[in-house]
């Protein structure tokens, strides 16, 4: 294994390998190849596409991350997602560092941008997403580990502009 340098990446996998709930989501390998399974999670980074989506997943927020609950239909993730992040912030994108697979999980390591309504400011927050793809090619579950503490002060400084309207 290979030496990890960033705190950020070190914690989440620390997180991840003591976490019942990473533990929880392990399914059976795919049969779909490690790069195969990368490009679906990449088209989702991309396209949002709602059919990559398995219609019965598994789709876990990182506690205390905002609208933080569980989700376990796509049409949920859909429905309740999206408007609730738009609410309060004018854009929230993703950057990608790096895209990694085991037998079993994909591994996204990357910033969050989330910019509040009513400003230019762009708050970053890092995150550890990991996903499960069926043998279908959708996408199954979603743990995510995320810096709350900085996602908390960006939904904090969304809050003080909306009071102020």
């Amino acid at each position: 294994m290979r030496c990890v340098k960033n705190s950020i990446v070190a914690a989440a996998l620390l997180v991840l390998c003591g976490t019942p709930a990473a533990a929880e989501t392990v399914r059976p390998e795919s049969t779909l190849s490690a790069d195969q399974r990368i490009a679906i999670v990449e088209s989702w980074y991309v396209t949002n596409n709602y059919d990559l989506l398995a219609d019965d997943l598994d789709w876990r927020h990182a506690p205390g991350f905002f609208g933080g609950e569980t989700l376990s239909t796509k049409t949920q993730v859909r429905d309740q997602l999206v408007p609730f992040y738009f609410e309060s912030f004018a854009n929230i994108s993703v950057e990608i560092d790096r895209i990694e697979a085991s037998p079993q999980s994909v591994f996204s390591f990357g910033t969050y941008l989330l910019t509040p309504r009513n400003t230019e400011t762009v708050h970053r927050a890092p995150f550890v997403h990991v996903w499960t793809v069926n043998a279908d090619g959708q996408l199954d579950s979603l743990v995510q580990y995320a810096d709350t503490l900085l996602i908390t002060l960006a939904l904090s400084d969304a809050r003080v502009l909306a009071n102020r309207e």
